[in-house]
């Protein structure tokens, strides 16, 4: 800086704030365009990793959803099996089916694993197709878990012991009677007193404890189970009863009535142009899935049929108009194979329902 005084000195200072002020707004403005940029950018990646997330839990959402709609399929299979097999033999019999969890099976119930098989008997029990009958064996379970899959150990009856082993006592036709150790001669048996190995029996049983060092005849009997390796005994041990499944006549009349008004109508629909699909699920505007025994498209137009069968009909009608509105369908038919009163009649068409009753076709 070229010398100068004092006046020229007040100048040049004058003229350094000046481009300070000029400056500084230019700086602030740039920084906080570049702010925003930084933040804009970082709005696209935020919303970009929502996408993604989105994607992801409409994925894991989806999945779990067909699934749930394929194990429907099947047990509703295993429905129509399970039922031709009770109007055929009229009775599903239980069988015991060692090393399990579940106990026994039916093997008239194929398919489905055992679990959902007492799913479904529940189910036609419920809907009035089958009652239980007498119950054919039970089986030692868990009181934890409830599993039947179970070593069984036995015990000292004096000290509660698990190592205790069995003393056989053979007795021989000369009327020598002693220990399994006494007959024992080089690996067979051969009787002490006479020397000879023909006509030893065995005799009886005993129970010897290698800790209390006592023998008796009987031992407490004890289970590990093998599910979640809990101890049990038969002061605390769970019972699982199976039963036969006996048909119910009249449940079975009323399910064919339906299926006949059912088929009757579908028949209808076809000749009129619609596509069936049957059965059937709608998934409405609230995101939850409605299932119905068929559905009939033409165009736009979509028909739901339901049937109330193993239900009060006011409470099918109950759950039909919340699925109505959820749909926005054009029609909602519910079969029922009992006459409605005058009072569910009204209820119906208040909701917008039609009820078919297999008298009317």
């Amino acid at each position: 800086m070229p010398p100068m005084d004092f006046q020229g000195f007040i100048e040049w200072l004058i003229q350094v704030f000046q481009r300070i002020e000029i400056l500084v707004p230019t700086l602030a403005g740039v920084a906080f365009i570049a702010f925003l940029g930084i933040r804009y950018r970082n709005r696209r990646r935020d919303l970009a990793l929502e996408e993604v997330q989105v994607v992801g839990e409409e994925e894991k959402t989806s999945r779990p959803a067909e699934k749930a709609l394929e194990e429907e399929d099947e047990f509703s299979e295993a429905r129509m099996r399970t039922l031709e097999a009770l109007k055929v033999r009229g009775t599903l019999k239980p069988m015991p089916l060692a090393a399990s969890k579940e106990g026994g099976h039916y093997p008239d119930i194929v398919g489905i694993s055992l679990s959902k098989a007492e799913d479904l008997i529940r189910d036609l029990v419920k809907k009035g197709l089958a009652f239980e009958g007498e119950v054919e064996f039970s089986v030692a379970a868990c009181p934890l878990c409830g599993s039947c899959s179970q070593v069984a150990l036995i015990s000292c009856k004096n000290c509660g012991s698990f190592r205790v082993h069995e003393v056989k006592y053979y007795r021989h036709t000369c009327g020598y009677v002693g220990a399994e150790s006494n007959f024992l001669t080089e690996g067979k048996l051969r009787c002490p007193q006479c020397k000879s190995s023909e006509g030893i029996e065995l005799y009886y049983k005993r129970y010897y404890c290698q800790d209390c060092k006592t023998e008796s005849d009987e031992v407490n009997i004890a289970f590990k189970c093998g599910s979640c390796g809990s101890f049990y005994d038969e002061s605390n041990m769970m019972l699982k009863q199976f039963k036969k499944i006996e048909l119910s006549r009249e449940g079975l009349e009323e399910y064919e009535k339906i299926n006949r008004a059912l088929s009757t109508q579908i028949q209808r629909l076809s000749a009129q142009g619609y596509t069936i699909e049957r059965p059937a699920t709608l998934v409405g505007e609230s995101g939850v899935t409605h299932s119905f025994e068929a559905v009939a498209r033409r165009g736009d137009e979509v028909i739901a049929i339901a049937s109330a069968f193993g239900e009060p009909l006011t409470q099918v009608l109950f759950k039909l108009g919340v699925a109505k509105t959820d749909l926005k369908l054009s029609r909602l038919i519910v079969i029922t194979g009992k006459p409605s009163s005058p009072a569910e009649r009204e209820f119906a068409r208040s909701l917008g329902i039609e009820i078919i009753e297999p008298s009317h076709l």
